[in-house]
């Protein structure tokens, strides 16, 4: 159980609907539900009983919306009291942080990583925008206190040769590459991908490839690209149909992004994605401390 998931809990109770809370506190309506349904697993009953009007409170979720409430307000009187102690030396850190982001890392790990962020450093503001890779690349080369973190395949060697020279990429993290889909989809049943086998169906390409359609597997397998977007939405609905695929890693399966489909590794080891986090070397040292704080932060999470 975490603070976050308890605090969720009573914004959405406060709303009166996940979609409401999801818009007031900046996460998607996805996200939020598996939180709230990853604390439900935990305790082992029902919170929410959730209808197409909204969500009412269980009779054992009353006892924990209450108790939640008691909670999160100790917790914040402890961070008070730290603070106001002055024995917590992060306490001091303040100013604004602008963050690029790959749309793949902002609803997959963001949002556990902003709470987390804003509760040990409340005097930060922190701004986040979802950019393609490029955009990122070219926000941060235009401003020093910016920083970006990037989800690219490394068989897409055009984006690390062409780094502008005032811009530094430090390797947070690799992972292996998923295929997602439908239950319904013909491959669904099967233990690992072949590049052979995903090459017979439609591909929907989410952000990773950008507005030009680059994608992981372009150099190595002749894919049927349906749509090249960043509307996790649309990407959903046309899943739901059941005959396309999607690329994914571990952090969705973790998060319960696309959690109507199933989530298979692709049977290829050379190939992986790659989070970077993407810095101007010519930031100040407030502007350098605020990014790695943040780089540790989402660090944690990796």
């Amino acid at each position: 159980m975490k603070i976050e998931q308890l605090e969720f809990l009573i914004e959405v109770c406060r709303a009166g609907s996940i979609n409401a809370a999801s818009k007031k506190i900046f996460i998607s309506q996805q996200s939020l539900n598996q939180s709230l349904r990853s604390l439900e697993d935990e305790l082992g009953f029902t919170i929410l009983n959730r209808t197409k009007k909204g969500v009412t409170l269980s009779e054992q979720g009353v006892i924990v919306y209450n108790a939640a409430q008691a909670i999160v307000a100790r917790y914040g009187q402890m961070l008070d009291q730290i603070n106001a102690s002055g024995l917590n030396p992060l306490d001091t850190l303040s100013g604004k942080l602008n963050i690029h982001l790959s749309p793949m890392i902002s609803i997959s790990l963001m949002p556990s990583v902003y709470v987390d962020y804003m509760h040990t450093h409340p005097k930060v503001q922190v701004y986040l925008q979802e950019r393609y890779q490029d955009d990122i690349v070219a926000e941060v080369a235009q401003n020093p206190g910016d920083v970006g973190f990037v989800l690219i395949a490394n068989s897409l060697r055009y984006f690390v040769d062409n780094i502008p020279q005032n811009v530094e990429l430090k390797l947070l993290k690799s992972y292996p590459i998923y295929i997602a889909m439908s239950p319904r989809h013909p491959l669904a049943h099967q233990h690992h991908l072949s590049l052979t086998s995903i090459a017979d169906y439609p591909f929907i390409i989410f952000e990773t490839g950008g507005p030009k359609g680059e994608h992981a597997l372009q150099n190595v397998v002749d894919l049927h690209i349906l749509l090249s977007t960043n509307n996790y939405n649309m990407c959903r609905e046309l899943l739901n149909e059941g005959n396309t695929m999607i690329y994914s890693f571990p952090p969705y399966i973790r998060r319960g992004i696309f959690n109507d489909c199933v989530h298979i590794p692709l049977n290829i080891k050379d190939i992986t994605f790659q989070l970077y986090m993407v810095y101007n070397k010519k930031a100040n040292n407030d502007e350098k401390r605020l990014r790695e704080n943040f780089s540790a932060t989402l660090e944690n999470y990796l």
